[in-house]
């Protein structure tokens, strides 16, 4: 038995309007506003950076491997990657981190931002990366 066809682009669907590549593409970039954020020590800004690219990332897994579980948005996909027994504890670590996070910090920091935040979502990236690329070669 085969497995069926990916699905096809769909502009007007949530998840099927970018292809995995585009989703990772798209988290990419909002990686790097992360990381610009965080370092600038605009906390609010890079921490809703981080949780975009981690939930774009997530989309990407998605698109092969669809859980109702994981529902909609970033968050419900950061929440329920958090809670994955059956992610690595890095990555679900990652994703806690993320969910966790206060929009503001009291601490005072000399010199850029920490920028532990981006680095999370950098975890999450690079395990739906593999994850998306994995599902390529069983089906391509």
């Amino acid at each position: 038995m085969s497995a069926p066809p990916p699905p096809a682009i769909d502009p007007a669907h949530w998840l099927y309007r970018l292809s995995p590549e585009d989703w990772l593409r798209a988290a990419d970039k909002e990686l790097a506003l992360a990381y610009s954020a965080l370092a600038g020590k605009h906390r609010r800004e890079g921490l809703t950076y981080a949780r975009r690219a981690g939930g774009m990332a997530l989309n990407a897994v998605l698109w092969s491997a669809p859980s109702d579980a994981w529902g909609r948005s970033y968050v419900d996909h950061l929440r329920a990657l958090a809670a994955d027994a059956g992610a690595p504890g890095e990555v679900r670590t990652a994703a806690d981190a993320l969910m966790s996070a206060a929009m503001t910090s009291n601490l005072v920091s000399l010199g850029p931002g920490p920028t532990d935040l981006a680095d999370a979502a950098r975890t999450v990236i690079a395990w739906a990366r593999a994850r998306v690329s994995a599902a390529a070669g069983e089906t391509g």
